[in-house]
């Protein structure tokens, strides 16, 4: 399936006379939805586009386009196996930040509009992963969360302040499962969407499986994994599970319930050898810019009081 990614959305709805909320009851999705998409945070898929165009009298093809290479916005599905598949020009210069939360999706997307002959490349992954390729020399920076964060805590490594959020359970909109605690997760017709070993997520749904002393074989979809936080959010949103572990910034983004379970500190890593380089550079003044942290505050999941700031 190609990729389609929003290009004229906005300006055809301000056109119409229509607010976010307006078109996003017209088309059947939800404000937040519209609102991702126009702001890039968010790939609509075939069947939303396609609603969005009835709903605003226009074609999938004058509202969207299909690009020749991957969208320069947030790369939800991007594997670093897949970089090979890409022209050589598409990804060089590049700047490659791993990470699972969204902040790093938009750190990239922020990065490449600050310098247009430089790509700027997010690549989901797990905490776990993400930290092994900065090790590796594979990618310039990771957003850490949780655990993972402290293991760069040495003199090889330099981190700066992104900000402070919440981790906990993503629900359908209004909960109407009931769902309350991992205790829940053993009952007939509750699904779990997991994330895979290495991810945060995955550590804080084992932790509370374990003091609600519940057996995972017995938890419907326990070993259905997805690859990041926004694909755990889309699960729930399009129907195909009804629980998960994840940020708050992804309830907010899909318009899902959030039952916070622990807070989290997010913080940029990158190794000491990188310091001052152009690729660095330009991240750490994306990281301090207005326009980022407006967008990350846009979210409404984020404390960004101390964004930017080194980490002694």
């Amino acid at each position: 399936m190609a990729r389609i990614v929003a290009c004229n959305l906005e300006a055809v709805r301000t056109a119409r006379g229509l607010s976010q909320r307006a078109l996003a009851e017209a088309a059947g999705i939800t404000r937040q939805a519209v609102g991702a998409i126009e702001a890039g945070r968010m790939q609509p898929g075939v069947g939303i586009a396609l609603a969005l165009a009835r709903a605003l009298g226009v074609s999938v093809e004058e509202l969207f386009r299909t690009p020749a290479g991957p969208p320069p916005g947030v790369f939800e599905n991007v594997a670093r196996e897949h970089l090979a598949l890409e022209p050589m020009q598409s990804v060089l210069p590049a700047v490659l930040v791993a990470g699972c939360d969204v902040t790093a999706g938009l750190l990239a997307r922020h990065a490449m509009l600050r310098e247009r002959e430089m790509r700027a490349l997010w690549l989901p992954m797990t905490n776990r992963a993400a930290l092994e390729e900065l090790r590796r020399g594979r990618v310039h920076a990771a957003v850490l969360h949780g655990a993972s964060k402290s293991r760069v805590a040495s003199d090889d490594y330099e981190r700066f302040e992104l900000a402070i959020t919440e981790e906990g359970w993503l629900l359908a909109r209004d909960n109407p499962l009931r769902v309350r605690g991992a205790v829940d997760l053993a009952r007939k017709g509750i699904r779990l969407v997991n994330r895979p070993a290495g991810a945060g997520a995955r550590q804080l749904i084992d932790e509370h499986v374990r003091r609600a002393q519940l057996d995972p074989r017995r938890i419907a979809g326990y070993d259905r994994e997805v690859p990041g936080q926004l694909d755990a959010g889309r699960a729930i949103a399009q129907g195909f599970a009804d629980v998960a572990v994840g940020m708050a910034s992804v309830a907010r983004i899909f318009d899902l319930d959030f039952i916070p379970l622990r807070e989290e500190r997010c913080v940029l890593v990158f190794s000491r050898r990188a310091s001052g380089t152009p690729e660095i550079r330009v991240l750490l003044d994306t990281l301090r810019s207005q326009p980022y942290r407006l967008d990350v505050q846009a979210l409404d999941a984020y404390n960004v009081t101390a964004i930017g700031e080194r980490i002694a």
